[in-house]
């Protein structure tokens, strides 16, 4: 797809050194390919670029990648966790990396969206069904890829901030923000620093109280976080770059408790005194002449987080049973080597090895004091691609990989008893091939079949879930056989495409709802390989740009998920329709009007259809006025209509709010 959705597969000439347009970190960018020609086979994916995030405010990355077709967001609300969905498949199954770096957390795999901002990230790499076998394991249904900003210029930068207002206009959002950098020639270097807070949100006036929230504003609904980043770069030749890269993100979050009216669900009293995720890495190119080059990645990533549990919305004791104060300290690390050559003509040929260690240690309850927990696992990947010209138009993508799951340590605390789970080790062979054929020079069709596994995380495999699930050690690989033809098209001033894709899932791994005896804090549920299932549906999309003033583009998604073993599961957390739309009208060069508007169908929320969180369509607008070349001011409101809409049943998000932002660049 081009503009806000161009693939990634269209645009990957070799670049050792970033775009001057996007001031994208390309060693970051997984499928850059070294051979112009033959770049157009890489791995279809879709891009946010900086500019589509700035344009409509999306400050997290969930809701960045929530404007491509095909994703569909989702609240844990028990967690407050932002996650997404990619054509059905959960954030478990479509792992989240910085600049090709893995940075899932180690224990769960999830990572929640809301904690990631994007004002440092030049751009944001959605794969669906068909990514690069370099990313290494757990790709099952795609791969989500952070790529950073690189400075083109001897000094460059921009600084911006923001505020929010309710529906009654009371304060309830900051935001601030900045980057700087410089390039000197043969280095480089780019930082960034960014504040995030909002004490409260407030409820859509519509919402009808219910025990335990009165509405107004929303109980225990505050966050705040603060990241910084810093990158420095060599580059000796026009071939060869070598850049280390620095992430500090510290943050903690409440928990808006259950305010559904299922009566089975029991509230929580939560609080995140802290989430805090520190990242280092180094990553190079080196060519090795004869067009080959040397790829390496080293990093090393941090996870700390602290969840205070309370007697009650008074969030002051902790001295019931279900209150506790729990504790997580993980750690990362891991390598990777990737080797490229275009010694045969017409190929591209590329093998990589990764190597992951992920540990998780935990205290349950840091009050009565529980031991440390602690669990480990590493994990090999070993990567083959071949992308191949057959001819002037007909391109070609193969890979295959081994990958491979030890599990090494799993010593929980039961009751105060040690429990020392089973162990095993587990292997997945995957393999995919592309077909592309340019029909004109504006038209491009697609097809592909990729064969992708996951290995069951740490917490899937042994996690009590504080009391709301039942461990599962016994758990196995989930597969998938992933399907897609399509294609994309550019005539003139418009641009259109479509996709239709299939996912066949074996051993898919999933939430299930099972009595509420069974448990101590009930709904409770235990994720089992509930067998086979399969995903299908459509994405489609078209751009209209009428002249220098008015644009317009609507995207729409439709997907069935249905789970052939257990045919009465219901598929939990995805709407069948999704669409989003905008219109911009720029009457004059100094100002800009943007309308935006997103449905979602209803989704179930429980896997016995119990519960349910209804449809909705909200709206947004904003105004934007150039002040000066390098200064604009914004002003805009979003949810206009003061929707009462959920992701998750129970579990409202905000009501109408407004927002006031300056942004200046240098």
């Amino acid at each position: 797809m081009w503009g806000m959705l161009l693939p990634v597969a269209a645009a990957m000439a070799e670049q050792t050194t970033t775009d001057e347009t996007t001031k994208v970190f390309s060693l970051g960018v997984v499928e850059v390919s070294s051979s112009a020609p033959i770049a157009e086979t890489s791995p279809l994916a879709e891009t946010v670029a900086a500019e589509e995030i700035q344009r409509f405010n999306r400050y997290d990355v969930g809701s960045a990648i929530n404007l491509l077709p095909g994703v569909t967001l989702q609240n844990l609300g028990a967690r407050n966790e932002r996650l997404a969905y990619v054509r059905g498949f959960n954030s478990r199954q479509v792992p989240l990396f910085i600049d090709g770096i893995p940075v899932y957390v180690p224990y769960d795999g999830n990572v929640d969206l809301n904690r990631f901002t994007t004002f440092d990230i030049g751009e944001i790499v959605v794969n669906k069904g068909f990514a690069s076998v370099l990313y290494g394991p757990n790709t099952l249904g795609g791969a989500i890829n952070l790529v950073s900003r690189r400075p083109t210029r001897r000094l460059e930068g921009n600084l911006g901030t923001g505020v929010g207002f309710d529906s009654r206009f009371d304060y309830n959002f900051y935001q601030g923000h900045f980057n700087v950098g410089t390039n000197q020639g043969t280095w480089y270097a780019q930082g960034g620093f960014s504040y995030l807070d909002r004490p409260f949100f407030r409820l859509s006036d519509d919402f009808v109280p219910v025990p335990g929230e009165d509405g107004g504003r929303r109980d225990n609904s505050g966050n705040t976080d603060y990241k910084g980043s810093f990158k420095i770069g060599y580059t000796p030749n026009a071939t060869d770059e070598y850049a280390i890269s620095y992430y500090n993100q510290n943050g903690r979050k409440d928990t808006p408790p259950y305010a559904g009216r299922d009566r089975t669900v029991t509230p929580r009293f939560w609080r995140w005194p802290y989430w805090d995720k520190e990242s280092v890495y180094f990553v190079s190119r080196t060519g090795l002449g004869d067009g080959q080059y040397l790829k390496t990645r080293l990093y090393y990533d941090t996870f700390k987080n602290a969840l205070d549990s309370y007697d009650d919305a008074r969030y002051a004791t902790q001295r019931r049973p279900f209150s506790f104060a729990s504790k997580y300290d993980d750690y990362t690390f891991g390598a990777g080597l990737e080797w490229g050559s275009t010694f045969l003509d017409q190929h591209l040929i590329k093998a990589a090895f990764s190597y992951k260690q992920d540990v998780h240690h935990e205290i349950d309850d840091v009050n009565r004091g529980t031991p440390l927990e602690r669990y480990a696992d590493q994990l090999f990947s070993f990567g083959l691609e071949d992308t191949i010209a057959l001819t002037g138009r007909l391109k070609l993508s193969l890979g295959v990989s081994h990958d491979r799951q030890d599990q090494l340590q799993a010593r929980a605390f039961t009751s105060g008893v040690s429990e020392h789970f089973p162990l095993h080790s587990r292997s997945a062979l995957n393999g995919q091939g592309g077909l592309f054929f340019e029909v004109t020079e504006d038209t491009q069709l697609h097809a592909y079949i990729a064969r992708k596994t996951r290995f069951p995380t740490i917490k899937d495999r042994y996690s009590y879930r504080l009391g709301s699930a039942i461990p599962n050690p016994a758990l196995v690989p989930e597969d998938t056989v992933n399907y897609e033809v399509g294609f994309d098209s550019r005539p003139g001033r418009t641009e259109f495409g479509a996709s239709f894709f299939y996912s066949d899932l074996s051993n898919a791994i999933d939430s299930v709802t099972i009595a509420p005896t069974l448990c101590s804090r009930p709904p409770c549920f235990q994720l089992q390989n509930i067998g086979k299932a399969e995903y299908l549906g459509s994405e489609l999309y078209a751009t209209y740009t009428l002249d220098d003033q008015w644009k317009f583009h609507t995207n729409y998604t439709y997907l069935e998920r249905h789970n052939r073993t257990h045919p009465n599961l219901r598929p939990l957390d995805t709407p069948r329709h999704k669409v989003f739309a905008y219109l911009e009208y720029g009457p004059w060069p100094y100002a800009r009007f943007i309308a935006s508007a997103e449905y979602n169908s209803s989704r179930f929320s429980s896997s016995d259809g119990r519960r349910r969180a209804d449809a909705f369509l909200i709206g947004n607008l904003k105004a934007v006025w150039q002040m000066r070349q390098d200064l604009e001011a914004e002003l805009g409101v979003n949810n206009v209509s003061d929707e009462n809409y959920a992701y998750e049943e129970g579990f409202p998000e905000p009501g109408r709010n407004f927002f006031a932002n300056a942004n200046f660049r240098f």
